[in-house]
């Protein structure tokens, strides 16, 4: 008897949630808790996006982000984009970190890496502060580093 008395109390206490109390992930005003800025890209959660799935139209992200499917409108992304060989991006890009086997057409800037591994098609330009292209990769557009001053602006 006293264990079941127990075990309904801790339940009621603090499994159940009172109906008079907001819900946990909300705020006092309803609003959802801001994430840190300051957590580095790896911390980040992953958007998994997967193969067969289709997205129409802008595409934002305050996650890291696993595409297998296919995005037709721009991305942003406040992470890493990692896409393989099945991914199709039509728009353009911004994001922390891009690792790309599949294919892009659209402008990507990346505020810190762009890799384009062996399977990768990119038509369009990129923007980076560092650039690594793997030996197959077919790139056709200006590469510009975001370290150059004298570069045209791809700014998004």
């Amino acid at each position: 008897m006293f264990f079941s008395t127990f075990a309904l109390f801790i339940i009621s206490k603090f499994v159940l949630q009172p109906l008079n109390k907001d819900p946990i992930m909300f705020g006092k005003n309803g609003n959802a808790p801001k994430p840190n800025a300051s957590v580095n890209n790896s911390a980040l959660e992953v958007c998994n996006i997967g193969l067969g799935t289709t997205i129409n139209g802008t595409f934002k992200a305050d996650s890291n982000i696993r595409l297998e499917g296919s995005i037709y409108g721009s991305v942003t992304c406040a992470g890493r984009i990692v896409m393989s060989k099945n991914a199709y991006i039509k728009g353009d890009i911004v994001c922390q970190n891009i690792v790309s086997e599949g294919k892009v057409e659209g402008d990507i800037v990346a505020k810190e890496k762009i890799h384009l591994q062996a399977t990768a098609i990119v038509e369009g330009n990129l923007k980076y502060a560092t650039l690594e292209i793997d030996s197959g990769a077919i790139f056709n557009g200006q590469a510009v580093s975001a370290k150059s001053n004298s570069a045209p602006k791809l700014e998004k």
